[in-house]
């Protein structure tokens, strides 16, 4: 003791000189532990020399005589958003900062930092105010005290809602342009807006189980979808009215299953690959057999195909060889200028190269079985084979490895 008596510090509060001393002892506040400390070196006739008031803490400047202040300011800014639970957090000069480790490291590392016990100190006095509870994992709102320049900041996090979505328009992408130069109606648009006002956030992003072509149709049990919303200021969306809203505004989407998720979710959204089945209208560049196109539909069932990144989209995704398997290829029905076949296809396959060729890009493919050059008119996704063995030939991960690839360029 006698060693720590030689590096008694001066011009601090009890409380920080309690501070020193945080990890020794429990059940015990910081200015109790600084006030024992003080009488502890009194008993071996040293004088702590305190300063003449908190205010003129060497440390603090009086900030803990102030907390009421800041949980009330704190609390009212709490006030204009909805919310459960909260986290605090706070910024403190550097160099108070890097002059309090220094003092708590000459007395062995013992310490908590002011910084830390702003924040539980503050928070107990805001949730005592709110009746909201602190949360350290995943809070609704994260509020943010700089105490260099007396600045409240609050962050809400992002509330996420999933659920399937059919598209029956054949001039819709699934989300908005990325440049804004061609604004219109978009799947997250038409979702998003009104989920934006009913929980009056900023921005919105709709997160697909993979997309459609713009041209092309999501019929059948539809596509899962999670849309995000930023910064939200209400967090109880109403879902059926949402999808009475969405339903209701004649802009050719409809959505069902709605349900509040947790965020996380979007990982295994994005995760997920599943056969599909399409109904697609092709014609041909000129008369074709019926004979020689049912030999090619019976031929193609059940193949594996090899497709290299289509030239529509090579300009955005890696250039790669894709081995996939049309699981079912069907003629539904045909004449000489054209048909209408149902393909059902492994996760992953691009179905309009599969069925022109894609200038030989594709292989084989129902034009280079034909013979004949092929033009898809209409393509429309009937069905998503959720819950089914969807790993022939290509497992998941081989798929998911594509995929980030293809969102990497």
């Amino acid at each position: 003791m006698s060693d720590l008596a030689s590096r008694v510090p001066g011009g601090i509060c009890a409380r920080c000189f309690g501070r020193i001393f945080a990890r020794l002892g429990s059940g015990f506040s910081n200015d109790v532990r600084g006030n024992l400390a003080i009488f502890a070196y009194s008993v071996l006739g040293r004088q702590v020399s305190l300063p003449e008031s908190d205010n003129s803490c060497r440390i603090c400047r009086g900030l803990f005589g102030r907390l009421g202040s800041y949980a009330t300011a704190v609390s009212g800014e709490l006030s204009k958003f909805e919310y459960s639970t909260f986290l605090l957090g706070s910024t403190f000069d550097e160099s108070i900062l890097e002059f309090e480790k220094e003092l708590q490291d000459s007395f062995g590392g013992l310490g908590e930092s002011i910084k830390k016990e702003f924040n539980r100190e503050c928070g107990k006095i805001v949730s005592s105010i709110t009746g909201k509870p602190a949360e350290f994992s995943r809070p609704d709102l994260t509020i943010h005290v700089d105490l260099r320049y007396d600045a409240i900041k609050v962050k809400s996090a992002s509330v996420c809602i999933s659920g399937c979505y059919r598209k029956f328009r054949r001039d819709l992408p699934q989300t908005r342009w990325i440049h804004m130069d061609k604004p219109g109606d978009s799947v997250e648009e038409i979702i998003g807006e009104p989920l934006k006002a009913m929980l009056d956030s900023g921005n919105f992003f709709l997160h697909g189980a993979g997309r459609e072509d713009v041209d092309v149709r999501m019929l059948g049990n539809g596509r899962k979808f999670i849309v995000e919303a930023y910064e939200p200021r209400r967090r109880m969306p109403d879902t059926k009215k949402l999808e009475s809203d969405v339903n209701g505004s004649g802009k050719g989407v409809e959505i069902f299953g709605l349900s509040v998720c947790d965020c996380s979710a979007v990982k295994d959204l994005k995760g997920e690959n599943h056969n599909k089945t399409y109904v697609a209208r092709i014609s041909f560049d000129s008369p074709v057999d019926s004979g020689a196109l049912a030999s090619a539909v019976s031929a193609l069932t059940g193949k594996v195909i090899y497709q290299r990144t289509p030239l529509r989209v090579s300009s955005r995704r890696s250039d790669l060889v894709r081995e996939r398997k049309i699981i079912n290829l069907e003629l539904l029905n045909a004449d000489q200028n054209g048909a209408v076949v149902r393909v059902t296809a492994q996760a992953g396959t691009y179905i309009k190269e599969f069925l022109n060729g894609d200038g030989g890009r594709t292989a084989p493919s129902l034009s280079s079985q034909c013979s004949i050059g092929i033009r898809v008119v209409e393509l429309d996704v009937m069905e998503i084979h959720r819950g089914e063995n969807n790993d022939e030939n290509v497992t998941r991960a081989k798929i998911r490895l594509e995929n980030e690839a293809d969102q990497e360029n």
